[in-house]
């Protein structure tokens, strides 16, 4: 079984390998492939001459592309070896395009998860972008100077109920990491008798112990406030569905997942 790791940047890496082990050891026996995409003005075939341009302009703030795989790979190489022996094995991969196309592409390779680390960067955003929604495949979205606990696995996962189909997708492939938790709690911000209420029922069906948590809702940032319950019951890890309606509509309509994104000091696994 293969977990797929996204290195973004050198400073988010050990973040994404860390969270990447912990999801990986929960599974037995897995691997992880580290995957860095070179995105090359000079050596990828974009949609436009703008985004050519685009990447052009990143060098003088961020170096060439060259060189920030470099720093990638050398993020890579020192994590590594510091690694404990129990870490599961890690295979460093670098490719050359842009990276949507890379993502997804390299997806179709992965069994179970991909890791993606949230920077303020274009890569990070087209890495979560193409994960959650070029491929089929849960994603684990890491802040990017997050450290884990003294756990072998994430230990207190929240899971937010809501009435979308997106919310019980997550919940399904979240599965393996919720059955292993040592607390599982489920959150609905809403009322008492809620319809989003019988999500909890999926718990149940797949054999996951957990507590109810439900609370008023509170203003117009349902994002936020879900992320702010989850630190209040002491949750390590959200699981929680992503982008109930496309992209671009979610962004006039306000946006949950993007007040989620934005607002999350803990990892979310989403899935679309």
């Amino acid at each position: 079984m293969k977990l797929l790791a996204v290195i973004v940047g050198a400073d988010s890496a050990p973040a994404c390998l860390d969270a990447a082990v912990l999801a990986a050891k929960a599974l037995g026996d897995a691997s992880i492939e580290a995957l860095n995409v070179v995105v090359d003005p000079d050596r990828i075939h974009a949609s436009s001459d703008e985004e050519i341009q685009f990447q052009r302009m990143r060098e003088r703030d961020e170096g060439t592309a060259q060189e920030r795989a470099d720093a990638a790979h050398a993020a890579f190489v020192a994590w590594n070896a510091g690694a404990g022996e129990d870490t599961p094995r890690v295979f460093w991969r670098s490719v050359v395009g842009t990276e949507e196309a890379v993502v997804t592409s390299e997806a179709a390779n992965v069994d179970a998860l991909i890791v993606v680390a949230r920077e303020q960067s274009m890569d990070s955003g087209d890495a979560i972008h193409a994960a959650l929604f070029s491929t089929d495949k849960p994603v684990l979205i890491v802040p990017p100077h997050w450290q884990p606990g003294a756990v072998t696995a994430f230990s207190h996962m929240a899971v937010g109920l809501s009435d979308s189909d997106t919310a019980r997708h997550a919940i399904r492939e979240a599965a393996p990491w919720l059955r292993v938790a040592s607390r599982v709690t489920a959150i609905r911000i809403g009322e008492d008798g809620d319809p989003a209420l019988k999500l909890e029922a999926l718990l149940d069906e797949l054999c996951v112990t957990h507590e109810l948590h439900v609370v008023p809702r509170q203003g117009d940032n349902l994002g936020a406030q879900l992320v702010a319950e989850a630190k209040a019951v002491g949750a390590d890890l959200l699981v929680t569905g992503a982008y109930r309606h496309n992209q671009l509509v979610e962004w006039f309509m306000g946006g949950t997942t993007r007040h989620l994104l934005a607002a999350a000091e803990i990892p979310l696994l989403m899935a679309h």
